[in-house]
């Protein structure tokens, strides 16, 4: 039996009726702000869910949270969240009006799991991706859930019984409590549960979808621990097999694994978004390397359908991404607001940039029924496109593409330079090197501590291996030729491709750019002869595509945690 929730109003109890439309069945449990009801809607003639604030749990600011919850959860349609109908007022305070999901809470399965002998891989795999995709489907709508954790997630079952799906529920109310609720830093945390926080929002509260994603990392790593986390629980002081309590991850890929320890990482930037989880088995549910999610440099939305009936000044820009002797003009954008113009050095071009490769007048730019013409004036060091080691003197320039002016390359945009997209960019642009979309030198040190850490946890292997692209003496260049850097663009962008398929990969593997014609490529889990055979199938297959007199060539490095990270890939 409950207790009263206003003073002057009786206990809920089963066949109370609530606002003449709601009878109550029975009460589905208590949490820490509130409690929810099992009740049959007489106007609907269904059962449904009612959320009520406790009034000793109660905050100033609650009722405008089950607002906010409700134009939250109305704006997210997805089979694994769970829908909210309606909020209305009653003698006991504000009701949530929810569906009703038949089922028990992920929290009750784990421990009935726990006495069957925890879960199978195929179980797990299930599960985990529906509540990844519920999470994700809040997080695509720009909300937070803010309390993510096992027990606010639902499991369902089949009619045979068998396993059902997981739904998400109760999200958005959390979040507003902490934003509503004044904190210090160091207080205790607020609108949300302590065990399933990351370490940020416990020092200085403000739930945020790395908050989520770090509670979705915890809710799965207890579906293998069989163990609530303690408040400030630090899961990667011990390897993953000291702590779990069944042998499950013996069934799941190194890249499953991977995804649930990345989730966890202290590094708000090494957290994968809920959206890029990916859990099956590669092994019969081939990968397309084209579809993983690798980060990749937005150019923004296309120009609409009525782009080429008429130019319209500055509806696309020219992004500067790769300068080899003026990399302060990298993430430079240029507005395109004439329908031709002239690019080079000199000071009277409509476009000036630094980089000195590029000829005094080097080409015309050109508008022509919604794409861009680039003509090449007869410059030094000539015009290029990708796949083609030729000169051009004419490059068509559609939406998102590259044109590569001497040494300086441009992406066509279609975003303005106070938009969050070119925020986004230029972010991109300073963890990533714009000639090859590889991770910078420095960032790719800070990756392999990452994977050198998830070696260790999961006790797996660790090789890295070592691209150098050489040129006719067999040395590689400190200072690559136009031919040698285009070269490497594509060898560098083939490697990472099939290095990803023949892997099986489920998230992109860790690649980066070390010196000017030198890139390294990270592999957890394959032992050192299946690396060895990967590799040389690789090198043989992008030896085909390089130009004469270049040759690509590789070598291949353990990891050993007496390692340095420097030594893995400049050797």
């Amino acid at each position: 039996m409950s207790e009263p929730t206003h003073a002057n109003q009786p206990a809920i109890t089963e066949g109370t009726i609530l606002i003449d439309r709601y009878e109550i069945r029975e009460s589905l449990g208590k949490g820490g702000m509130g409690e929810v009801f099992l009740a049959y809607d007489r106007t609907t003639q269904q059962q449904v869910a009612l959320k009520i604030v406790r009034e000793e749990a109660r905050m100033p600011g609650d009722d405008e949270a089950l607002r906010q919850e409700l134009l939250h959860a109305r704006s997210v349609s997805h089979p694994n969240v769970c829908r909210v109908h309606d909020l209305a007022q009653s003698p006991y305070g504000p009701i949530l009006v929810m569906e009703h999901i038949s089922g028990r809470t992920l929290h009750t399965h784990i421990r009935r799991k726990k006495a069957q002998g925890g879960y199978t891989s195929d179980e797990f795999r299930r599960l985990a991706h529906d509540v990844a995709s519920g999470v994700a489907a809040i997080h695509a709508q720009g909300l937070v859930h803010g309390d993510l954790k096992p027990g606010n997630v639902m499991v369902t079952s089949a009619p045979d019984g068998s396993l059902g799906k997981a739904m998400v529920l109760d999200f958005g109310f959390a979040k507003e409590r902490a934003r509503v609720g004044a904190r210090r830093a160091g207080s205790p945390p607020d609108g949300g549960t302590p065990n399933y926080m990351a370490p940020e929002r416990i020092r200085s509260g403000g739930a945020s979808q790395e908050d989520d994603v770090y509670a979705l990392g915890l809710t799965l790593l207890e579906m293998w621990t069989c163990r609530v986390p303690d408040p400030g629980f630090k899961p990667r002081s011990k390897t993953m097999r000291q702590q779990i309590m069944f042998d499950v991850p013996a069934g799941l890929s190194t890249d499953e694994i991977k995804q649930v320890f990345l989730c966890l990482s202290d590094d708000l930037a090494s957290r994968l978004p809920a959206r890029h989880l990916r859990f099956f088995n590669p092994a019969t549910l081939t990968t397309n390397p084209i579809q993983l999610p690798r980060e990749r440099l937005d150019p923004g939305p296309p120009p609409g359908r009525n782009a080429s009936a008429a130019f319209a000044p500055g509806q696309q820009a020219l992004l500067a991404t790769f300068a080899s002797n003026a990399p302060e003009y990298v993430s430079s954008l240029v507005s395109l607001d004439k329908p031709e113009l002239t690019i080079g050095r000199r000071a009277d071009n409509d476009i000036v940039v630094p980089e000195p490769t590029v000829s005094g007048q080097h080409a015309n730019l050109k508008w022509a029924n919604g794409s861009w013409v680039v003509e090449d004036l007869g410059s030094t060091n000539g015009t290029y496109v990708d796949h083609t080691y030729e000169r051009k003197t004419h490059v068509s320039l559609m939406h998102g593409s590259e044109v590569q002016l001497g040494e300086l390359r441009f992406k066509l945009v279609s975003f303005a330079a106070d938009s969050a997209s070119y925020k986004r960019a230029g972010a991109y642009l300073s963890r990533r090197d714009g000639l090859t979309g590889l991770l910078t030198r420095e960032q790719l040190l800070r990756a392999l501590d990452e994977e050198a850490q998830f070696s260790v946890w999961a006790e797996a292997p660790m090789h890295v291996a070592r691209y150098q692209l050489r040129g006719p003496n067999k040395t590689a260049s400190e200072r690559p030729t136009i031919l040698e850097m285009l070269a490497l663009r594509r060898a560098a962008t083939r490697v990472v491709e099939l290095t990803d398929t023949l892997l099986l990969s489920l998230i992109a593997v860790t690649a980066g750019r070390v010196a000017p014609l030198r890139f390294a490529v990270t592999m957890v889990g394959p032992g050192a002869h299946e690396v060895k055979s990967l590799v040389e199938q690789i090198v043989g297959q992008v030896r085909g595509m390089m130009p004469d007199g270049l040759e690509l060539s590789a070598s291949i490095v353990a990891y050993e945690p007496s390692a340095t990270l420097v030594s893995l890939i400049d050797g």
